[in-house]
This record gives C-alpha cells, sequence and structure tokens, in this order.
C-alpha cells in the first residue's frame, strides 16, 4: 500500500521503521493495544511492540473510547506564588522550585518573570510582588 501524501523516501523510510505503518489494523493488533491500554502500558512501547507510529496508536485509543489526554498544567494560586517567591528569594535553585511545585524548570521562570513583570489578570501594572529582583537578574535554566 502507498501512501498519497508522502514522498516515496519519506514513506520507505517509515514502513522501515514501523512495519504496520499505513496498513489497516486487524483484529487481533485492536485487542492487543486494548489489553495494553488496560496495562498502563506507556504509547511508546505499544507502538514498538505493534509496529505503528505514535500518532497512529494514539488515533486508534481515541477512536476505541481509550485515550487519556495529559491534563493542562494546573493553575497557580495566590499561595502558590507567595510560596514560590519565598523560596526563590531564599536561594532555592530552580530544580529544587521544580520538584517542590511539580512543574518544569521554565514553568518556574515563566512564573516569576510574570509575577515581576505584573502580567498576571489579577495584578496591576508595576504591583509585582516585592523581592523578585528584576527579569533581567533571573537565569534561564540550561536546556537538557
Amino acid at each position: 500500500m502507498r501512501s498519497f501524501f508522502l514522498p516515496p523516501e519519506q514513506y520507505e523510510a517509515m514502513k522501515s521503521r514501523y512495519a504496520k505503518f499505513n496498513e489497516p489494523w486487524t483484529g487481533d493488533e485492536v485487542e492487543e493495544l486494548r489489553r495494553m491500554a488496560s496495562d498502563g502500558l506507556p504509547r511508546s512501547a505499544m507502538s514498538e511492540q505493534l509496529g505503528r507510529t505514535p500518532n497512529a496508536i494514539r488515533m486508534k485509543l481515541q477512536s476505541l473510547g481509550l485515550y487519556v489526554p495529559k491534563p493542562a498544567a494546573k493553575p497557580w494560586t495566590p499561595l502558590d506564588d507567595d510560596a514560590l517567591v519565598e523560596m526563590y528569594c531564599s536561594g532555592a535553585s530552580f530544580a529544587t522550585l521544580a520538584a517542590t511545585f511539580g512543574r518544569s524548570e521554565n514553568a518556574i521562570v515563566t512564573r516569576l518573570v510574570r509575577l515581576r513583570a505584573g502580567l498576571l489578570p489579577e495584578a496591576s501594572p508595576g504591583s509585582a510582588p516585592e523581592g523578585i529582583p528584576a527579569p533581567a537578574v533571573i537565569p534561564v535554566p540550561d536546556a537538557e
């Protein structure tokens, strides 16, 4: 079976990586996918075991009503903001802050910058919490 959307070389590359690329699902594969989903297997492992792209796995899980997207990030509360500012000002590292609040280091930096700049809807311009240095001195964590 050929793809109408991919040039031949890209199609062959996908086919060599995913044995079942662009092929119809069989009943046995669907049952295996259901079993993997009920066992809580990550989609990457399902993809590897079934020889299908991660997107094909996601789409089939959606069609079966088994796909549960990751929840959106939880909103920051005023208590979170106060604790974040206090910990940051007392010298906590971005890694420590991220672990404490269950967020990425980039989310921590973004929140600190927004608090300092007064960009939050509940803050009026210039009402950034005291103690947060100007954004120029908030270092951005190294990308990994």
